[in-house]
């Protein structure tokens, strides 16, 4: 339901439920999530890092160097079986994946926090 701001002949259509302030409730589950986002964003980052670390950047400099006596770490084979010779595109796709949201959650869920007051929120 929408109702006019500025009278009935002009001006934009506010929804009656924006002008409804939060409820404690409310901000705190936006807390909780945000909260959530960030740690899982954080631990996001060094899974990568620590994944181009150990794995991928090794494989890249093996491969262009020609390398044929390179070996994945343990862990690697434990999971992919011991005949895996090359990372495939499933193996670049979750990294692909995991960065692609990363940077979603890092550039656009972050930097709007719950803890501004309703008062100072920017208004698009």
């Amino acid at each position: 339901m929408t109702r006019p701001e500025n009278g009935p002949n002009g001006g934009e259509d506010v929804d009656e439920e924006d002008l409804v302030p939060d409820n404690w409730f409310i901000r705190l589950v936006h807390i909780i999530a945000w909260l959530l986002t960030v740690i899982l964003s954080v631990l996001s980052c060094f899974f990568i890092g620590y994944q181009l670390y150990v794995l991928y950047i090794p494989y890249c400099r093996a491969k262009l160097s020609g390398d044929a006596s390179y070996r994945f770490p343990d862990y690697f084979y434990r999971v992919w079986g011991n005949d895996a010779t090359d990372l495939t595109s499933e193996h670049w796709g979750y990294l692909g994946a995991c960065a692609g949201v990363t940077f979603l959650s890092l550039r656009y869920v972050i930097p709007s926090h719950p803890f501004v007051s309703a008062e100072h929120r920017k208004v698009d």
